[in-house]
C-alpha cells in the first residue's frame, strides 16, 4: 500500500488568495503576506488591551488593600480613643468624688 499525500493549496483566510505565505500557529489560520501583518498588529493590539485590563485591575487591588488598611488604622483609632476617654471619665469621677467626700468632711 503506497500513501500519498494530497497538497491542498492553502488560501488566505482574509482575501481568499490561494498561496497563502504563513501560518498563524495560535488560530490555525493561513494569510498572504499582507494580511498575516495586519493579523499580527491586532493580535499585538489584542495583547496591549489585555495589559491595560490587567494594570487597571491591579489599581484596582491595590486600591481596595489601602482602603481595606485604612478601615484597620481607624478602627485602632477608635477604640484607643474610647479608652482613652473612659479613663479620664473614671479618673474625673474619682476626683470629684474625692472632692465630694472632703467637703463633708469638713
Amino acid at each position: 500500500m503506497t500513501s500519498t499525500k494530497m497538497k491542498m493549496k492553502q488560501t488566505c483566510a482574509k482575501c481568499s488568495n490561494s498561496g497563502s505565505s504563513a501560518m498563524c500557529h495560535g488560530c490555525q489560520q493561513s494569510f498572504c503576506t499582507k494580511h498575516f501583518i495586519e493579523h499580527r498588529q491586532e493580535l499585538s493590539q489584542q495583547m496591549n488591551d489585555i495589559g491595560q485590563e490587567h494594570n487597571l485591575l491591579r489599581q484596582d487591588l491595590n486600591c481596595e488593600k489601602n482602603i481595606d488598611s485604612s478601615l484597620e488604622y481607624i478602627d485602632k483609632w477608635e477604640q484607643e480613643s474610647i479608652k482613652t476617654i473612659q479613663t479620664c471619665a473614671q479618673n474625673a469621677r474619682v476626683a470629684l468624688q474625692q472632692l465630694h467626700n472632703q467637703t463633708n468632711n469638713e
